[in-house]
């Protein structure tokens, strides 16, 4: 089985590919400027003996735009409802970048909807928003863009397709994201909607989303699942104690593990056959 379904929930409609028909659930989350497409090469694979199921988030692709906002928790909410409609009570979940901090969430709030998680070239929220120096931030420069409500959409819209190529230009070069892929992106975020719709995930991340898990931090409030992290050898977090730093993050640091794989920021599309491995290995194991 390998389909196109949209699923209204209580705030949103959202449009998922579904993928096998095994008896195991598995939620595979995209980040930004993508949609599920990004899990193109792994999310077949990964159906045999699984149903894999890969929506559009909230406000993202082909999903309906929502009326109460774009904080994690509300992204996370519409994934426990997601799973229910699809019979299930928990998922192992994959997620990458956005779609990995709305999948933290959704493991902090709800942890026994989440079987195993895997998250991709991510450290938490409030670690990255209490650690920016003048290299970090000049890195992630997009994310201080991002927050510029009204004039960061009036900017991008004016060349969604010279925006988007400035962050895909390695991975266009390499072949991982092919111009079919990237014009796909290109659309998607073309849509004033949708494009508004992004730029709020990112800055629902200063707010909302940082004060919610400095709260949960400070009482204990601490991953459950297993946790495998992967993250790309020339990127951002090349160098970091990735691993060490989400075991702060976890009950129990020994069901955290991770590793770095090749290529940079776009893991699942730079790196297929080493998440493909990876995500195996660790489900195997769990």
């Amino acid at each position: 089985m390998d389909t196109v379904e949209r699923v209204r929930l209580d705030e949103v409609e959202l449009s998922c590919r579904v993928i096998g028909d095994g008896p195991e659930l598995m939620v595979l989350l995209h980040g930004w400027p993508q949609t599920g497409a990004c899990w193109r090469y792994v999310a077949g694979p990964l159906a045999r003996g699984r149903t894999v199921v890969v929506p559009d988030l909230r406000g993202y692709g082909a999903s309906g735009l929502a009326e109460s906002g774009y904080d994690k928790r509300a992204t996370a909410s519409d994934l426990g409802e997601l799973i229910r409609h699809f019979g299930h009570e928990s998922a192992i979940v994959a997620a990458h970048d956005r779609g990995a901090r709305v999948a933290h969430r959704w493991a902090l709030d709800r942890p026994e909807e989440v079987k195993a998680l895997a998250l991709l070239d991510i450290l938490p929220t409030r670690v990255m928003m209490n650690s920016f120096d003048r290299d970090s931030a000049s890195a992630n420069w997009h994310w201080f863009f991002h927050r510029q409500t009204g004039l960061a959409e009036k900017m991008i819209s004016a060349d969604v397709e010279a925006y988007l190529g400035h962050f895909y230009a390695r991975v266009l070069e390499t072949g991982a994201v092919d111009r079919e892929t990237f014009e796909h992106y290109v659309k998607a975020f073309s849509d004033p909607g949708h494009l508004r719709a992004s730029l709020e995930d990112y800055r629902t991340g200063f707010t909302t989303d940082l004060e919610r898990d400095e709260a949960d931090h400070a009482r204990g409030v601490r991953v459950q699942a297993p946790l495998l992290l992967l993250w790309g050898a020339e990127g951002g977090l090349a160098g970091r104690e990735v691993v060490q730093i989400w075991q702060e993050h976890h009950a129990d640091p020994d069901l955290v593990s991770g590793r770095a794989v090749p290529g940079g920021h776009y893991v699942p599309e730079e790196a297929p056959r080493e998440v493909l491995a990876a995500l195996e290995e660790f489900l195997a194991g769990k």
